[in-house]
């Protein structure tokens, strides 16, 4: 019953908050994409040493137990991959937050997938980051 209500929950505040704007600072990623609910947006900041993604509910006042894989890719080959690593208590205070070290002149790709702990897809994004550039794509 509980997971009905947070799920109807984000549902309702997908159709009442306007997504998310782009900043220059970073990337702020508020798609619902095709099988997630999106609930979640992401932050990505690309400093010249390294790379700092952040994960944080849509709804500042949602809390989240959930479940975070990922795949870091440098080049194209994987550097780090987790696969359902648990994260307790998400908020707007205590986001989810990846840091990955840069190498100049690289291309970065960070495939993510947030679900919570009966299996539904809370959040899901492919994040491509040239050597000056951050590029988001949908993932299905």
């Amino acid at each position: 019953m509980a997971i009905l209500m947070v799920v109807s929950a984000a549902i309702i505040a997908q159709l009442v908050n306007d997504p998310a704007e782009k900043d220059s600072a970073g990337d702020r990623d508020g798609i619902l994409e095709k099988n997630s609910l999106g609930v979640f947006v992401s932050e990505s900041r690309n400093y010249e040493d390294r790379l700092v993604f952040t994960y944080s509910p849509k709804n500042p006042d949602s809390k989240f137990d959930c479940y975070l894989t990922y795949q870091f890719r440098e080049n194209g080959n994987a550097l780090e991959s987790v696969d359902k690593e648990f994260y307790g208590n998400i908020s707007t205070e205590n986001p989810i937050v990846l840091e990955f070290p840069r190498k100049k002149d690289f291309t970065y790709e960070l495939e993510t997938a947030i679900k919570d702990k009966s299996g539904i897809n809370l959040y899901k994004n492919n994040t491509e980051i040239g050597p000056s550039t951050i590029v988001n794509e949908t993932s299905n």
